[in-house]
Protein backbone atom coordinates (compact mmCIF):
# COMPACT_ATOMS: atom_id res chain seq x y z
CA UNK A 1 0.00 0.00 0.00
CA UNK A 2 1.00 3.70 -0.88
CA UNK A 3 0.75 6.09 1.52
CA UNK A 4 -0.99 9.05 -1.12
CA UNK A 5 -0.55 12.00 1.08
CA UNK A 6 3.05 13.38 1.34
CA UNK A 7 4.01 16.89 2.66
CA UNK A 8 6.70 18.41 1.08
CA UNK A 9 8.82 20.90 3.67
CA UNK A 10 10.23 23.55 1.68
CA UNK A 11 10.73 27.17 3.38
CA UNK A 12 11.31 30.15 1.78
CA UNK A 13 14.03 31.65 2.47
CA UNK A 14 13.85 34.74 1.11
CA UNK A 15 10.74 36.07 3.36
CA UNK A 16 13.71 34.46 5.87
CA UNK A 17 16.56 36.69 4.72
CA UNK A 18 14.29 39.75 4.59
CA UNK A 19 13.23 39.65 8.13
CA UNK A 20 16.71 38.99 8.68
CA UNK A 21 17.73 42.33 6.94
CA UNK A 22 14.60 44.55 8.27
CA UNK A 23 15.86 43.48 11.68
CA UNK A 24 19.36 44.24 11.22
CA UNK A 25 18.36 47.80 9.72
CA UNK A 26 16.11 48.47 12.56
CA UNK A 27 18.71 47.89 15.29
CA UNK A 28 21.21 49.84 13.08
CA UNK A 29 18.83 53.05 13.64
CA UNK A 30 17.99 52.31 16.81
CA UNK A 31 21.60 51.84 18.21
CA UNK A 32 22.82 55.34 16.09
CA UNK A 33 19.57 57.28 18.18
CA UNK A 34 20.98 55.95 21.84
CA UNK A 35 23.26 58.18 23.65
CA UNK A 36 24.30 56.49 26.91
CA UNK A 37 27.72 58.72 27.05
CA UNK A 38 28.67 61.55 29.41
CA UNK A 39 29.37 64.18 27.92
CA UNK A 40 32.56 65.70 28.78
CA UNK A 41 34.23 68.91 27.15
CA UNK A 42 37.88 68.15 27.26
CA UNK A 43 40.56 71.11 27.90
CA UNK A 44 42.96 71.97 24.94
CA UNK A 45 46.20 70.58 24.84
CA UNK A 46 49.08 71.15 23.18
CA UNK A 47 50.42 67.24 23.91
CA UNK A 48 53.35 66.11 25.86
CA UNK A 49 56.60 68.02 24.31
CA UNK A 50 58.77 65.32 25.99
CA UNK A 51 57.62 62.70 23.29
CA UNK A 52 57.49 65.13 20.43
CA UNK A 53 60.76 64.35 19.27
CA UNK A 54 62.92 62.40 21.75
CA UNK A 55 66.68 62.16 21.74
CA UNK A 56 67.82 58.80 19.78
CA UNK A 57 70.65 56.44 21.05
CA UNK A 58 71.79 53.97 19.05
CA UNK A 59 73.54 50.72 19.91
CA UNK A 60 74.73 48.87 17.07
CA UNK A 61 75.99 45.01 17.39
CA UNK A 62 79.82 46.18 18.17
CA UNK A 63 78.25 47.98 21.35
CA UNK A 64 79.12 51.63 19.60
CA UNK A 65 77.10 54.19 20.51
CA UNK A 66 75.53 57.05 18.22
CA UNK A 67 73.35 59.78 19.50
CA UNK A 68 71.36 60.92 17.08
CA UNK A 69 73.50 59.33 14.28
CA UNK A 70 76.96 60.70 15.93
CA UNK A 71 79.52 58.83 17.26
CA UNK A 72 80.01 58.80 20.73
CA UNK A 73 83.31 57.47 22.66
CA UNK A 74 82.67 54.33 24.50
CA UNK A 75 83.42 55.85 28.01
CA UNK A 76 79.99 55.54 29.81
CA UNK A 77 80.94 58.96 31.96
CA UNK A 78 81.11 60.36 28.52
CA UNK A 79 77.89 59.27 27.18
CA UNK A 80 75.68 60.51 30.07
CA UNK A 81 77.22 63.68 29.72
CA UNK A 82 76.56 63.77 25.77
CA UNK A 83 73.17 62.42 26.50
CA UNK A 84 72.75 65.54 29.17
CA UNK A 85 73.92 67.98 26.61
CA UNK A 86 71.55 66.69 24.04
CA UNK A 87 68.74 66.19 26.23
CA UNK A 88 67.76 70.11 26.93
CA UNK A 89 64.11 70.44 27.84
CA UNK A 90 63.33 66.79 25.91
CA UNK A 91 62.80 64.13 28.71
CA UNK A 92 62.39 61.43 26.83
CA UNK A 93 65.18 58.90 24.86
CA UNK A 94 64.19 56.47 22.17
CA UNK A 95 67.00 53.40 22.47
CA UNK A 96 67.44 51.60 19.28
CA UNK A 97 69.67 48.87 19.98
CA UNK A 98 71.11 46.02 17.95
CA UNK A 99 69.75 42.29 18.67
CA UNK A 100 73.35 41.35 18.71
CA UNK A 101 74.41 44.09 20.66
CA UNK A 102 75.30 43.36 24.07
CA UNK A 103 72.74 43.49 26.56
CA UNK A 104 74.52 45.96 29.39
CA UNK A 105 75.05 48.37 26.73
CA UNK A 106 71.47 48.78 26.57
CA UNK A 107 71.00 48.47 30.24
CA UNK A 108 73.25 51.48 30.88
CA UNK A 109 71.18 53.58 28.63
CA UNK A 110 67.86 52.50 30.81
CA UNK A 111 70.07 53.26 33.94
CA UNK A 112 71.60 56.95 33.20
CA UNK A 113 68.09 57.70 31.80
CA UNK A 114 66.65 56.80 35.42
CA UNK A 115 69.18 58.60 37.08
CA UNK A 116 67.88 61.61 35.25
CA UNK A 117 64.19 60.82 35.29
CA UNK A 118 63.97 60.55 32.21
CA UNK A 119 61.60 58.32 29.58
CA UNK A 120 62.86 55.31 28.08
CA UNK A 121 60.90 53.97 24.43
CA UNK A 122 62.91 50.94 23.46
CA UNK A 123 62.06 50.61 19.57
CA UNK A 124 61.63 46.83 18.82
CA UNK A 125 61.06 45.78 14.61
CA UNK A 126 57.06 46.51 14.90
CA UNK A 127 57.46 50.03 15.64
CA UNK A 128 56.93 52.77 13.55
Amino acid sequence: MKAGNKIKMEGGMSSMTDLVFLLLIFFIIISTMVNTSHEIKLPEGSGDPSLASPVKVYVDAQNNFYLNSNPISISIGSIENEIKKEIGENKAIELLADKDAHRASAYEIIRIAKQNALKVVIKTKGSK
